[in-house]
């Protein structure tokens, strides 16, 4: 059944959440704002575990119906991305597809890589890590169009950003990082990890998205989004090998040599999480029945009323307050921000503190009710920095 708005839209008349919370585990008795860290359980994902557990055991059919699952997933990560389901791996998370990328690129003395300093750890370090030169960017805790394009030289061969900064919330202008990367030849690597599942991707612009599962996407972990665009990037192979990874030769006397699969699955390499992806492509299923495009309007009304609360007490935003720079989450500097999200969680309201900013995210199951009881309780406590 298709979910429907519990109200009109606008402010004045309160705005319902777009997923009633009762389909969700464990949202009676809290205000849910953490979506940015971990989103609650739908109950419908006990459902989908249940039915691997009983496809596990009952042999071949069984099996044939695990791998039928996964292309489902990947079908309805492909609409997400504007895709088609033979560009999308499912990896154990999105760092495996950094790795992926890092392996698979053939570097050169004086290659470097262009990456926001604020970013996360994963999409600093990984280049580090392989010995590439890291050419971390911005002065302030969003690195800017014009300072990626300042690094970026003819030796660089990949531009790294996250769509959405799980630190500030800021979204960030893929059409202008593409045309930077366009103009030195580089690879454009995006994590989606805070905007696959509450705002349009647009995967067309990119040459490699990853995104973790268990935030935005309402799935779990385990599971990592890998989409390798064909059209940008056909030549990238992966740099190790398993039985998933090839095609299969029946005969083990004429394994003597292997050839990698023509399809995206060379990069799984074995196995994938089947567990995680049932429970995957139940929640993909929820969110695409109520459309990408009404979960981004919806979050972004729920974050104008955020931002217009937030402001009133004087606090120092990370987040830009346009909407098209913004998605789910609005994120707010303060040393004390471990110290406010336990006071908040203890009062009913689950946030997420850290990194110098308190993160208060919003999805499809919040509601205008959640917006006014997280600013009554930061009234509340009173010093905010």
């Amino acid at each position: 059944m298709l979910h429907q708005p519990l109200s009109v839209r606008g402010i004045e008349m309160g705005i319902g959440s777009l997923i009633p919370k009762s389909e969700f585990i464990g949202l009676e008795n809290v205000t849910h704002l953490a979506a940015g860290g971990e989103t609650p359980v739908l109950i419908s994902n006990v459902g989908a575990v249940t039915r691997f557990m009983v496809d596990k055991g009952v042999g071949m059919p069984g099996r044939d119906r695990m791998f039928a699952t996964a292309t489902r997933a990947r079908e309805r990560l492909a609409r997400l991305l504007g895709a088609t389901s033979q560009e999308i791996a499912l990896l154990w998370n999105a760092t495996a597809g950094l790795h992926a990328v890092a392996l698979g690129i053939d570097w050169n003395p004086g290659d470097n890589v262009v990456v926001g300093a604020s970013e996360f750890a994963s999409l600093l370090h990984i280049w580090q890590a392989a010995g590439i030169e890291v050419r971390r960017v911005g002065a302030g805790p969003r690195a800017t169009s014009e300072e990626i394009a300042d690094a970026a030289d003819e030796h660089t061969r990949a531009i790294v950003v996250s769509h959405v900064s799980y630190l500030t919330g800021a979204r960030s202008d893929l059409a202008a990082v593409r045309g930077i990367a366009d103009r030195c030849r580089a690879r454009l690597v995006v994590d989606a990890s805070h905007s696959l599942g509450v705002v349009p991707v647009d995967g067309s612009l990119c040459d490699v998205v990853v995104s973790c599962c268990y935030k935005w996407l309402l799935g779990t972990h385990g599971v990592g989004v890998f989409f390798v665009n064909s059209r940008r990037w056909p030549q990238l192979e992966p740099k190790a090998v398993g039985w998933n990874s090839i095609v299969h030769e029946p005969d083990w006397r004429q394994r003597t040599t292997f050839h990698l699969k023509p399809t995206i699955e060379k990069f799984e390499g074995g196995n994938p999480s089947f567990i995680s992806i049932y429970y995957l492509e139940n929640a993909l299923a929820t969110l695409e029945e109520i459309g990408i495009r009404n979960i981004e309007s919806h979050v972004l009304e729920l974050g104008r009323a955020l931002l217009d609360g937030v402001k009133g007490f004087g606090v120092d935003l990370l987040t830009p307050e346009r909407a098209v720079s913004r998605a789910g989450s609005i994120s707010i500097a303060t040393t004390r921000s471990e110290q406010l999200e336990t006071q908040l969680r203890e009062r009913g309201v689950l946030t997420w503190g850290g990194d110098g900013r308190l993160r208060i995210s919003v999805h499809a199951y919040n509601d205008m009710a959640d917006v006014d009881r997280v600013l009554k309780e930061i009234k509340s406590l009173g010093r905010f920095s």
